[in-house]
């Protein structure tokens, strides 16, 4: 008979997302042979069952292969800043009950609003992001949803803009030479993705 010799471990899924958006936390616990005898989900030491039952769907997870996944989906209405929720599971195969692992939820805000413009000039569209965690690069997406490349110098100027406490404004410049390609109504975006959790985070595009 070969033993095998299994750890307790609990691994969080930290995210970084929109304000104001739908996300899924999760927690995946490893290294036991069971399902779990209880999951609770808390924040600020409260279960957020009881919090509003309309903004958090808890699922505890299904065990299998030695692990189990639960997770906390936080509806948009209930996030609108930065948090840290707990994943709290109870093993009485670990003998642990109440086990709290924290699971961080960073919220930033993004500004790019409509605007009209004369072709006879070069012109400027700003994207403002603010409440980010860690200096994040922009990437712009052309009408095409091309991704515009720094190195395009014939048709845009892209300026990354200074990060300064959470907060940054990168612009893109379109110059007169292609707006003979453009029409009315083209949309352009801003894309990023968080430079502090970029594993779990998913990537955010403004238009």
């Amino acid at each position: 008979m070969t033993l095998t010799l299994l750890s307790l471990n609990v691994q969080p899924t930290d995210k970084e997302v929109e304000s104001g958006t739908e996300t899924m936390l999760s927690c995946v616990i490893t290294g036991i042979t069971q399902q779990l005898n209880a999951v609770v989900w808390r924040k600020d030491g409260t279960d957020v069952t009881t919090l509003s039952g309309s903004n958090y769907v808890v699922s505890a997870g299904t065990y299998g292969s030695n692990s189990q996944t639960t997770t906390l989906t936080v509806k948009a209405a209930a996030n609108t800043a930065d948090s840290t929720y707990t994943c709290a599971i109870t093993s009485t195969e670990w003998l642990q009950s109440n086990k709290e692992t924290a699971v961080k939820l960073n919220v930033f805000s993004v500004e790019f609003n409509d605007r009209s413009i004369t072709t006879a000039l070069a012109q400027t569209i700003t994207c403002s992001i603010s409440g980010l965690s860690a200096e994040t690069r922009v990437t712009w997406i052309d009408p095409n949803n091309n991704e515009i490349s720094d190195s395009d110098t014939n048709n845009y100027v892209v300026d990354q803009g200074n990060y300064v406490f959470g907060s940054k404004a990168s612009t893109l410049t379109i110059k007169t030479a292609k707006f003979a390609s453009l029409s009315s109504g083209d949309v352009f975006k801003c894309k990023l993705k968080s430079a502090l959790y970029p594993t779990d985070s998913p990537e955010v595009v403004n238009d």
